[in-house]
């Protein structure tokens, strides 16, 4: 591929997206795809950067499978903290001053009350094994290989530990996944763990974990730049969440 830097200063935005979207999807998704994307920004010029990253938003709602490879790509990279802080807060700063607020939430590091509390249990629903006393080393490890009633049982934990180790479990569904992103009341760190497991792609997990106004904040500002236009739609109308979502949805809605 061509310098990164030559990319982003002579190419249109929208050409952009494509390119580096093809590129990242020939990578295997994990470990590999995100020190490819990571490498090349590196020494990417930040405005340009911007305006790529907002596009590439923009594309996503329209339907483009590139721009959503390369925003989920590039959302594996700022979590798993590739970007220096200066390039992160050289990002923020440039998109706020184009006003694109999609962008500053998803690069944007969580604010403190908005990030997953270790050790948040919650209360424990009835019928679950919390509920039922079970220990959390025992609920822990069922998690990963429960099945059939057991399996809903360990759904209802209010541990995120425990949820994560479900996420994992071969008898796991994208349908139970969506059970989980919708419960209410739910932990935080509940939703974060379903965000970060192997069903974090599908659109039906998405819109369960932004419709929920228990998810945090900044996950639901960032997974929403990914929605469809039905779902936009859905979230601009949900009173139950906050302002800030609720007009980045708009904003993105707009944009088609």
């Amino acid at each position: 591929m061509t310098d990164i830097r030559e990319l982003l200063e002579t190419q249109a935005a929208p050409i952009v997206v494509e390119r580096l979207g093809r590129s990242i999807a020939n990578i295997a998704a994990g470990p590999q795809r995100v020190a490819y994307l990571a490498d090349r920004l590196d020494d990417a010029p930040v405005a340009p950067l911007v305006k790529v990253i907002a596009c590439a938003q923009r594309e996503c709602v329209r339907g483009s499978v590139e721009a959503r490879v390369f925003v989920n790509a590039f959302t594996e990279v700022v979590e798993a903290k590739r970007l220096t802080r200066e390039t992160r807060a050289a990002l923020v700063a440039t998109a706020i001053a184009l006003g694109e607020d999609a962008v500053v939430a998803l690069v944007e590091d969580p604010a403190a009350n908005d990030l997953p509390v270790d050790g948040v249990r919650g209360r424990a629903r009835k019928g679950s094994l919390a509920e039922e006393g079970e220990t959390l080393g025992r609920r822990k490890t069922l998690a990963r290989t429960a099945t059939g009633d057991l399996l809903l049982r360990v759904l209802d934990d209010p541990d995120p530990q425990v949820i994560q180790n479900a996420m994992l479990n071969p008898q796991l569904t994208e349908h139970l996944a969506v059970r989980v992103a919708a419960r209410r009341p739910v932990s935080p760190g509940v939703l974060d763990a379903v965000s970060r497991s192997r069903f974090a792609n599908a659109a039906a997990v998405r819109r369960a974990l932004v419709l929920n106004p228990d998810c945090p904040q900044k996950l639901a500002q960032r997974l929403v730049s990914t929605m469809t236009p039905v779902d936009l739609h859905d979230v601009v109308h949900a009173r139950e969440l906050s302002k800030e979502v609720r007009s980045i949805a708009r904003r993105l809605l707009d944009s088609r």
